[in-house]
């Protein structure tokens, strides 16, 4: 049996990262993460082993070094408003990132890229991999003032697999759960399946009681995070406040965090300059140099934070024709469309892999912009005169907006007529990803610090966030057999033979560059909020001076 105990080492990082694991990721460069925003992703090893790795440059606050002051309400100007508190179906980071301090699971990623116990103590594996067992964490109570047992994470869990919920896929090769005791949850797999655990770290395989697990849809989350649900007006603000019964005595040190919904990139900023907010977040590429040249204002930049990429329709004309995709491809230069949009925040994509992982194909080039190739391919579309497409941008999403406009200028040049139209996130939800009624769009996703969020869950045909029509049974195959392995030598050349596959194949995503995360925050406003994988926030071990 493989056993994973919570040492002292990563009982540290349970409760937020410390000065050495801090440290220690900012060496290494914090591989970080999901979607314009589609939140969460699933896949890791059996061994608790993330291995993100991640090289990419990071600056912000050192290490704290002063000490965390109680008390406290933290002003928060929030970049997307928040639409739903479900976790098993909600899907937007938006979301994802105030239910990270409502709801929590059995083990979470720490900044070693690990997956530490949370609600679980510990856990052990079977030799073969089929048999999960977790000792649940005794004395934590949910906000309603209910005990956490066993019966409550699999009454969470059977919710997920039979409402369908955003994480049914993977419960689909659970062959069994139950619970013996109130403290012992048993998972049985009908196939080694190396994902399992690090998809139960996001808000998808969330905890809730047992009586909230029996409802259809949750507005008001019960869980047994550091803070719980206060209010909500939709599209104006956002309130929670701290847990006073919080397993975790030292938890958290703020009264109460407060956001305020400000789509707008420069209305938000301008009210953060105001003193009117103590943080924001998704501060505007081309303000990133005057701010964090600003000594009165303490600027974070945290890479990568998404992936963005352009998807397109290949259920119908003209994408259904790869010859059509590779046309549209040649004709985009992404190094001028990443710097247009991030003003030279970030880096041209080449694999859905995190930059400088090991699962990132060490060979692979982006495809160059070259015309004639374009246009040879337009010919064996049969558009030789180029065609016509709808391109449909969510309008928050300022980056993508600028992208889109030097993509639909380029692509002018070989006779692909774009048709930029700016769309509401909530009507690219409902449009573009749930009715597939699309032609060219764009939009990003988090959290791909382990491979399976990146090549599985959009990609793949049986992916939950595959909303493109690219099917291709030896990519599927490739993948598949990926997630049954748990040894990197083996499983990691799999992930580069598909990220060969998918540029070679022209699938349904046009991948264009990997962007971090902006914040900006007032100087008495401490502690590190992001969290490790880059898709959510953790308030819980910061605090105002």
């Amino acid at each position: 049996m493989a056993s994973h105990n919570s040492s002292p080492e990563t009982a540290d990082s349970s409760t937020g990262p410390s000065r050495r694991l801090f440290v220690k990721a900012a060496a290494a460069g914090v591989p970080i993460a999901f979607a314009g925003c589609l939140g969460g992703g699933g896949n890791g090893n059996g061994n608790g082993n993330g291995l993100g790795n991640g090289n990419g440059n990071q600056t912000g606050p050192d290490a704290e070094e002063d000490d965390p002051v109680e008390g406290g309400e933290l002003l928060w100007g929030g970049s997307v408003p928040v639409q739903s508190l479900d976790p098993h179906f909600e899907s937007a980071a938006a979301s994802a990132r105030v239910l990270e301090n409502i709801t929590q699971g059995l083990v979470r990623v720490n900044w070693d890229y690990e997956l530490e116990p949370l609600l679980a103590e510990n856990w052990e594996s079977s030799d073969d991999n089929l048999e999960l067992t977790f000792d649940i964490r005794q004395g934590v109570q949910f906000h309603d003032g209910t005990e956490l047992t066993a019966n409550d994470v699999l009454a969470s869990f059977t919710r997920i697999e039979e409402n369908e919920g955003l994480a049914a896929d993977y419960m689909a090769l659970v062959d069994s759960m139950e619970a013996p005791d109130d403290h012992t949850f048993v998972m049985q797999l009908s196939e080694p399946f190396a994902p399992m655990l690090s998809r139960m770290a996001t808000s998808h395989m969330h905890v809730l009681t047992a009586e909230q697990a029996e409802q259809d849809s949750i507005s008001e989350p019960i869980g047994t995070g550091p803070f719980q649900f206060e209010s909500m007006e939709l599209d104006s603000e956002f309130v929670m406040t701290t847990f006073d019964d919080y397993w975790d005595d030292e938890l958290p040190y703020l009264d109460r965090v407060t956001k305020s919904e400000i789509s707008d990139d420069d209305n938000r900023l301008n009210t953060f300059e105001a003193g009117e907010v103590d943080f924001i977040n998704d501060v505007p590429p081309r303000h990133a140099e005057s701010l964090e040249s600003d000594s009165s204002v303490d600027f974070i930049s945290r890479f990568p934070k998404s992936l963005v990429y352009l998807g397109v329709n290949c259920t119908e004309e003209p994408f259904d024709s790869q010859d059509a995709r590779l046309a549209l491809e040649y004709a985009i230069d992404k190094n001028e469309v990443m710097e247009a949009a991030l003003y030279g925040q970030g880096q041209v994509a080449t694999s859905p892999a995190a930059p400088g992982s090991e699962w990132e194909h060490p060979d692979l080039e982006p495809r160059p912009q070259d015309y004639e190739l374009a246009q040879e391919h337009l010919d064996a579309a049969g558009y030789s005169d180029g065609f016509e497409a709808t391109f449909q941008i969510p309008e928050q999403y300022n980056d993508q907006v600028t992208a889109a406009q030097v993509i639909e200028s380029q692509a002018a040049e070989v006779g692909i007529d774009l048709n930029i139209q700016l769309i509401t996130w909530s009507n690219w939800l409902s449009d573009v990803y749930t009715d597939r009624n699309f032609q060219a769009t764009t939009s990003s996703y988090l959290a791909l610090w382990f491979p399976d969020a990146g090549f599985h869950r959009p990609l793949h045909s049986e992916g939950a966030f595959f909303f493109t029509g690219w099917e291709d049974e030896e990519y599927d195959g490739l993948i598949d057999e990926a997630r049954q392995l748990y040894e990197i030598e083996e499983r990691a050349p799999l992930y580069h033979e598909a990220a060969e596959i998918l540029q070679e194949r022209r699938s349904g995503h046009i991948l264009l560059y990997w962007m971090p995360t902006l914040m900006a925050r007032q100087p008495n406003y401490k502690g590190e909020v992001m969290s490790p994988d880059g898709s959510t926030f953790r308030f819980e071990n910061t605090w105002m001076e």
